[in-house]
């Protein structure tokens, strides 16, 4: 097993890589909108119907962290459909994170890739699914840069070395900023320990020489995080778990199940295989430090506590941007995993390492591959409507269910997230449409590369009716008046019956039977296409 340990690993990354590629759409939160905005950006910047944009758009002047999936998107989208595009994005994500993190484990220590055949729990985590592409991308760059470092810190006074580590740090960065944080802080340790000889006694000269060239790498990455960090802010949004109810969530791997509450077994037993590597490194201490990688061990040491400590007294949100547990709770155990490959073990441990982690991977792919095709068949049937839209056209797009609930079961194809939650994004992103989708949560966050012009931000008027408020409920007329501009289409994304009990939903079905007509409802009612009568 050990000799085909290198084509185990891409065999097992093939099958990885076969639940995105199989389908037609593998539906992430966010990544519909990212689309959209991705082609919003590409169409205004080479004027393809720019004066049609403008009366809602304009383009974030700043470079920000954050642009990197929207680059790749909109580059992607001048070649391939939509549905390519995002799959290309998702498939390139997946092969960097998983190669990104065997770089690295080899740059510890090369008899340690038997180690990275536990990436699955890490790959398609929460953050993944939720369609955090730029979060994903920015770890998958970490992976290049600490690695890359690792194997020439001691070298660096080659000038190519020095730009080669500046430029995969620039990456990290301009993708996202939380894993450029993390990758300089890395950096910054293993300075510490290898030049910790230089600091007691204190050799000035030495310390400023070096240390001098680690800050002008990181310089750019630097610059460009202080820049976003003071428009962004720092405010924040209190969490609403406990300590304890977050410590619990940990010990069940929360973020390594994206789709059903039964990945919780594998997940689970990821966090149990981890364990077991512990206590045999616990047991057999004295037997398995590499003497020249021990300070690197003590460095994702570190890590482990401090992000640990992260996750436990994180707020939801930062400055804006939410989710800050989910994209904490999966980093303690994986840099426990990268601190696990400075040691030594044994080919036996190798093997059953390897055994457990294809185990543990193939339970995940069982249990969610039904489900992800489900969700791309709706997904597709969802995509019809786009046929019934005209070009140039403002859709306002209503979701009622973003778990996407099956039908006659309580049950939904989405225990664990809500990734419908701006799936009908994808209708503007398609090549011969050009249209302006009300709900576009992204326009409002003023990192992201497209955003509203003043007055057409439909939270100043229809907040109640912006994606993951159940039920969407709002006066549509209040927006036209502040936009001075009629919708000339509503798309009904899922419609949940039950709904119509309620008053405020009442209202606004009221509202759209006076102004709108329906054009097209899909076969299983999925999706709906109602149109203005008098436009």
């Amino acid at each position: 097993m050990l000799k085909f340990e290198k084509y185990l690993f891409y065999v097992l990354l093939l099958l990885a890589l076969s639940i995105v590629i199989i389908p037609t759409y593998y539906i992430t939160g966010d990544g519909a909108s990212h689309t959209y905005n991705a082609k919003v950006l590409f169409d205004y910047v080479f004027n393809f119907e720019r004066d049609f944009y403008k009366e809602f758009y304009t383009i974030n002047r700043s470079i920000d962290p954050n642009w990197m999936s929207h680059l790749i998107l909109g580059g992607l989208l001048q070649i391939f459909p939509m549905w390519l595009a995002d799959k290309i994005l998702q498939i390139l994500y997946l092969v960097l994170f998983a190669t990104g993190l065997r770089y690295l484990i080899l740059s510890n220590e090369p008899k340690n890739g038997f180690l990275s055949f536990l990436f699955f729990p890490f790959l398609f985590n929460l953050p993944f699914q939720q369609g955090f592409y730029n979060y994903s991308l920015s770890l998958a760059f970490l992976f290049f840069t600490v690695g890359y470092y690792i194997r020439h810190k001691q070298h660096f006074d080659d000038t190519i070395h020095q730009l080669v580590l500046a430029i995969l740090l620039l990456l990290t960065t301009f993708s996202h900023g939380m894993p450029a944080v993390y990758a300089m802080l890395i950096l910054f340790l293993i300075w510490i320990f290898d030049y910790f000889h230089f600091l007691i006694p204190f050799h000035f000269k030495k310390i400023i020489s070096e240390l001098s060239k680690l800050l002008l790498i990181a310089l750019p990455s630097l610059l460009l995080l202080f820049l976003f960090l003071a428009k962004k802010g720092f405010g924040t949004e209190p969490h609403a778990w406990s300590y304890s109810k977050k410590l619990i969530m940990f010990l069940q791997f929360w973020t390594s199940q994206s789709t059903r509450h039964a990945e919780m077994y594998p997940a689970m037993a990821s966090g149990i295989l981890l364990i077991v590597l512990f206590f045999i490194l616990l047991f057999t201490r004295m037997k398995v430090n590499i003497h020249n990688r021990t300070s690197i061990g003590h460095v994702f040491l570190i890590m482990i506590v401090f992000s640990f400590f992260s996750y436990i007294t994180c707020p939801h949100s930062i400055g804006g941007a939410g989710s800050i547990d989910i994209r904490l709770g999966f980093l303690p155990p994986l840099f426990l995993l990268l601190f696990f490959s400075t040691k030594n073990w044994s080919d036996l441990s190798k093997q059953l390492f390897i055994s457990s982690a294809f185990i543990i991977s193939i339970s995940f792919l069982i249990i969610r591959f039904p489900y992800v095709l489900k969700a791309n068949e709706i997904g597709k049937e969802i995509m019809t409507a786009g046929e019934h839209i005209e070009d140039k056209s403002v859709v306002l797009n209503l979701h009622f269910d973003d778990w996407q609930r099956i039908k006659n079961a309580d049950d939904s194809l989405f225990q664990l997230d809500g990734s419908f939650i701006h799936f009908s994004d994808f209708i503007g992103a398609q090549k011969e449409k050009h249209l302006i989708m009300v709900m576009n949560y992204e326009a409002e966050i003023n990192y992201f590369p497209v955003n509203w012009q003043a007055g057409k931000n439909p939270r100043e008027s229809i907040a109640q009716l912006i994606p993951g408020n159940y039920p969407p409920c709002g006066d549509i007329l209040s927006y036209e008046q502040q936009i001075h501009r009629k919708i000339n289409y509503v798309l009904i994304q899922n419609w949940r019956k039950d709904f119509e009990k309620i008053e405020c939903v009442q209202q606004l079905i009221n509202q759209l039977n006076n102004h709108f007509v329906m054009i097209y409802q899909s076969k299983n009612k999925y999706v709906a296409v109602l149109k203005r009568k008098d436009v």
